[in-house]
Order: C-alpha cells, then structure tokens, then sequence
C-alpha cells in the first residue's frame, strides 16, 4: 500500500535527485513511503527530507493530525531541473567513451582482420543485442566492417534489419554465409556465462573478440 500517487522505484544513483523527482510527482506522501519507493534507506531519508527544508527546497505542510506533505518550491524545482541537466551531460560523457572504445575497436579489427575472405567482405557477428550492441551498430558505419548477424535469446527476430540466431539452432539452421563470422562479444553478461555461449559454438579462440 503506497500514499498519494503510485510512483515506480527510482533508478537514479542520487538519492537527492530521486527524493525531489519523488516530490514533484506527489507531495502528499510520507517518509516510508519515499524511502521504499526510491530504494532509500528510511533514516537517509529523513535526513535528506530536513536538508531540503533548510535549503528551501520543501516546505512542509500538515496534511492532518500527526502526518505532514512536503512541497518543492521554487527554489526546489530549480535544484530539480539542475541535477536532471548534470545527469544528462553525464550520459551523454559515458556515451561518447563508450562509442569511442568501441569504434576504435572496430577500427583495430578492420585492419588487424584475421580472415582472408575470397569476397574481401569483413564479416563479424554480435554476441548479445543490447545497448552496447545498438551503440556498436552505429559505429560500424564508420568502418569496413559488415555485420550479417545477431546472437540474442530474448526473442527479437531482426536488428535494425539483421537476422538475430539463437545458439541452440547451431549451425544446422544458421545460414551458410555467416557460419565463419567473426565473434564480436557486446553482451554484458557474467564473464563465464559469455564463455559458456562461446564454448557451445566452438568459438573460444581467434574467431572471437571481446569489445
């Protein structure tokens, strides 16, 4: 059972960022229920709660005998939008390591390419479809490599128009013109889970790079 309106558990690393966005979605609430709503523990909670009411963030209000609400005022909504700013310029500085590591990558195994393929084609399949994949997927337009296909279990059936295989229909339903791809790993699963796909495939040496 939850007060005022329902709100899922924040995901946000930054319990002050989360407690505020809590507050502007509903300020009738009470600590408990922000804390287990935010995955804050109850006394971080409160603490944060006075913080906030001596920086002038939240004003609090007595809703009725013995429970009060907290409302963001002016100066709570602007320390609001400041920390969601801080929290995007830091998304989009991961993203841009992360797609630079991962088209340097790339561009390392074009020009180390291990294969020497009749067609000249440079042919690499992901293991794994995720974020990392999508990220991935954009920095191969940057290079000669091609990807003819995706390892993924989660039922997709196409990414961004590539066939996604399943380990288990290996090789006998796997298309004949991607059965000597080379293994690119962009799933961020445990290490030995990884090898254990890898190992199904006979894929554990040179045949397979990890981003």
């Amino acid at each position: 059972m939850t007060d005022g309106h329902e709100v899922q558990p924040s995901r946000l690393s930054d319990p002050t960022q989360a407690l505020l966005e809590a507050l502007e979605t509903s300020s009738n609430t009470t600590q408990r229920s922000l804390a287990r709503r935010n995955g804050i523990a109850l006394g971080l909670t409160n603490l944060l709660l006075r913080r906030f009411v001596a920086k002038g963030w939240v004003r609090v209000t007595h809703v009725k005998a013995h429970r009060v609400g907290y409302l963001l005022t002016p100066a709570g909504l602007a320390e609001k939008a400041r920390l969601s700013q801080q929290a995007l310029q830091n998304s989009v500085e991961r993203y841009r390591l992360v797609r630079l590591r991962i088209l340097k990558a790339l561009h390392d195994l074009s020009r180390n390419w291990p294969g020497d393929d009749a067609d000249g084609r440079r042919r690499i399949i992901f293991l794994g479809s995720g974020e990392v994949a999508e990220i991935a997927y954009i920095c191969l337009q940057e290079t000669e490599v091609e990807l003819v296909a995706v390892i993924d279990d989660q039922g997709r059936e196409r990414f961004f128009g590539v066939p996604v295989l399943r380990i288990e229909q290996w090789p006998h339903q796997w298309p004949e013109s991607v059965l000597d791809a080379q293994v690119v790993v962009m799933s961020l699963a445990p290490s030995d889970q990884i090898n254990q796909q890898l190992a199904a495939l006979g894929r554990m040496g040179a045949k397979t790079v990890w981003i």
